[in-house]
């Protein structure tokens, strides 16, 4: 029986879908004279949205690492910086009698770029002074900090471009960038060339005589951009030249390896973005959110999404869920710097614990949340968690988080129109909700 019902039911959404002069309720009476089947499509369930800062994110071990700063004229700054290890690719490498530095290069990756590629990003790279820790005990985060020598070895100015070439002892690189550590002090150089055999031979000393570096930038307070690099890249290093008794013109790389620490930090101002997003996001008032909310990657913000009134559907009888669609359109139509290709959604459970929803097992393309840059919006099919609320009414919902999938290393955000935005021509928030009524 319920294999007819079924397929009675698909035979009418396809008639409702084709045949706009006709409600839900009506499709089908002829067939059905008993009327035991209703059909009803809903777009008006209430939704509560509002928007508030993420606290932390977990940025150990990424597989890119932003460095840079971008102003957002809504969300004000973003700045990401980068904590990391290096290692000797091999034991047995002897300087030779009386080193002398020629110079100390600092190579990275490049995996993309955030912002205004044409923008100058200020560099500054520390040695650092506490060990960053890479094993199955120790986890780090995105608001961390890690103590540092006081000597910047940089101090150097680049544009972010990753498709500029670097010619390396007579050979191209593509999509790196160099950068000279010895011109302001050649201490940290020396200090690489004087590590004796005992330390060179043992990759443990090594990493406990040269704990690391932290590289950061100025905070742009208009434009800038995050430079994104591939930090395990075998083009990422960390190069000393130098020349010995016996020989000039040698050098030695030291790399950075999936097995070390490698740790990302993010920082938000707030107090530069737009009145309604501070109000919203930092003063927290969450009524707001029915205009308008949002999401923003590395650890920025997400957005608490509930279904308050949907339960009351169980109060007129057996209700089947057939399809339950949350429909989230964007407010600006040209969303600033790119919309983030894919959004995620997880049910709360407790303050701290979250759930996948049933519906995410169905699969991607059921699921969704890919960014729809046709009509500006997202979808997400939630079918099998509204039919859970009706079904069971006693159960405590806390509701759903939206935000940036992998947006741990993904800094795009977004502006989505709320369910009751203050123009009314605008597609806002909505459930839509296609459901049978079962006597």
């Amino acid at each position: 029986m319920s294999f007819l019902i079924g397929s009675i039911f698909l035979f009418f959404v396809g008639l409702m879908f084709t045949s706009c002069t006709k409600t839900p309720s009506q499709l089908g009476a002829t067939l059905l004279p008993d009327s035991t089947l209703q059909i009803l499509f809903s777009d008006t369930s209430a939704i509560v949205t509002y928007s508030v800062p993420i606290d932390t994110t977990r940025s150990d071990q990424l597989a890119a690492s932003n460095l840079g700063s971008v102003s957002d004229p809504v969300f004000g700054e973003t700045q990401a910086s980068i904590y990391t290890k290096f290692i000797q690719p091999a034991g047995g490498q002897r300087f030779g009698d009386h080193p002398k530095l020629d110079s100390l290069v600092l190579q990275l990756a490049y995996a993309g770029v955030y912002g205004d590629s044409t923008t100058h990003l200020k560099l500054h790279v520390y040695e650092l002074m506490q060990d960053i820790v890479y094993d199955s005990t120790s986890s780090y985060y995105s608001n961390q900090t890690v103590a540092v020598m006081p000597t910047d070895y940089a101090d150097y100015s680049f544009q972010p471009q990753p498709a500029h070439q670097a010619i390396v002892n007579l050979d191209t690189i593509k999509g790196v960038v160099r950068i000279r550590l010895s011109d302001i002090s050649n201490e940290l150089g020396y200090k690489l060339l004087n590590a004796d055999s005992t330390i060179m031979d043992s990759a443990q000393l090594f990493m406990g005589y040269f704990k690391g570096l932290y590289l950061t930038t100025d905070v742009n307070t208009q434009g800038g951009a995050l430079a994104s690099f591939s930090m395990n890249a075998p083009t990422t290093l960390l190069t000393v030249y130098y020349s010995n008794d016996a020989a000039d013109s040698l050098q030695y790389s030291y790399i950075i390896s999936s097995s070390m620490a490698l740790v990302s930090n993010y920082k938000h101002d707030y107090s530069s973005g737009s009145q309604s997003f501070i109000d919203q996001v930092v003063d927290k008032d969450t009524t707001l959110g029915e205009k308008q909310f949002y999401v923003q990657g590395l650890a920025g913000v997400k957005t608490i999404i509930r279904f308050p009134n949907i339960k009351k559907l169980a109060r007129s009888g057996k209700i089947a869920v057939n399809e339950a669609e949350l429909i989230l359109p964007g407010l600006e139509n040209q969303p600033f710097l790119g919309a983030p290709a894919k959004l995620s959604l997880i049910r709360i459970v407790s303050d701290s614990s979250y759930a996948i929803l049933p519906d995410e097992n169905e699969g991607a393309a059921y699921f969704g949340g890919i960014y729809n840059d046709s009509t500006n919006e997202y979808q997400f099919r939630i079918t099998h968690y509204i039919q859970s609320l009706i079904q069971d009414t006693t159960q405590v919902d806390k509701g759903l988080v939206l935000f940036v999938n992998n947006g741990a290393i993904q800094p795009q955000r977004f502006i989505f129109v709320g369910p009751h935005p203050s123009d009314g021509t605008l597609v806002r928030t909505k459930l839509n909700l296609l459901y049978t009524k079962l006597k």
